[in-house]
């Protein structure tokens, strides 16, 4: 499917929920542009159109009859049609998951994207749930800005909307823990969800960039998530902790200016 198809139905069917101003599963898609997309941002749609079937699954629908028929069934539940408006035909929807999950690939591994002076590096994972095919998927987002020093960290997940208690540990040392709480309503108020998708880690709490792990549980039983920020590029790492007070790539990087 072309990008500018990509975009249209993006911006018509997705684009209506989550807003600038709603921002649900702490997303805006208002701006979303298929040729400028990180592959976790790729794995996270499509994950939300067939109602968490596995990313290697739908990458699988064309030489698989089984694989196909849990899209299908995934897709019924998904989220085209959480707006409220009349979803395209099948075939239609059929090819742009087709070609989100083919932009998916590499989402497991770190994506850094370097936007004027704000550097972003995002990552997926994907936790398998009891019913067969189908997998929790949490994308985590880091941010900051040279500028401003304003730094992000935020944790979305997939495909359903949770609440309760999430816990952070950073290195295997220090934890951090958050209440996730609230409601998200759909940005044409066609419908109000039990709990948010997405949760800020930071600036929320002064949790500090992790050198080799950031691991998350707790917040959905037996679904506990680790990102690998040691595999994250050295210069990426110091560039985002220049926004995080604590970081030890901060200190490192104030310590050589001294220097």
């Amino acid at each position: 499917m072309p990008v500018a198809r990509q975009n249209e139905l993006v911006h018509q069917y997705c684009a209506v929920c989550h807003t600038d101003a709603a921002r649900n599963g702490g997303l805006t898609l208002e701006h979303f542009d298929a040729a400028h997309m990180a592959p976790s941002l790729a794995a996270m749609l499509v994950s939300k159109l067939t109602a968490g079937v596995e990313l290697k699954i739908v990458n699988a629908v064309e030489s698989d009859a089984s694989a196909a028929a849990l899209v299908d069934r995934g897709m019924k539940g998904g989220a085209m049609g959480a707006a409220g408006i009349s979803i395209p035909d099948k075939a239609t929807v059929d090819a742009l998951i087709g070609a989100l999950a083919a932009q998916a690939r590499g989402a497991t591994e770190w994506s850094v994207n370097r936007t004027g002076d704000v550097v972003t590096a995002s990552i997926l994972r994907e936790v398998p749930v009891e019913n067969v095919g189908q997998a929790a998927a949490y994308r985590l987002l880091v941010a900051c800005n040279a500028v401003t020093g304003q730094g992000q960290m935020q944790l979305a997940w997939s495909p359903s909307p949770k609440s309760g208690t999430l816990v952070a540990a950073v290195d295997g040392k220090a934890t951090f823990t958050y209440q996730v709480e609230g409601k998200e309503s759909m940005g044409n108020g066609s419908k109000v969800m039990a709990g948010p998708a997405a949760m800020d880690l930071y600036p929320g709490a002064k949790i500090p960039l992790p050198t080799r792990v950031l691991t998350v549980s707790d917040l959905a039983p037996d679904q506990r998530v680790v990102f690998p920020f040691g595999e994250l590029d050295l210069k990426a790492r110091q560039d985002l902790a220049g926004c995080f007070t604590g970081s030890a790539d901060r200190q490192a990087v104030v310590k050589r200016v001294r220097d």
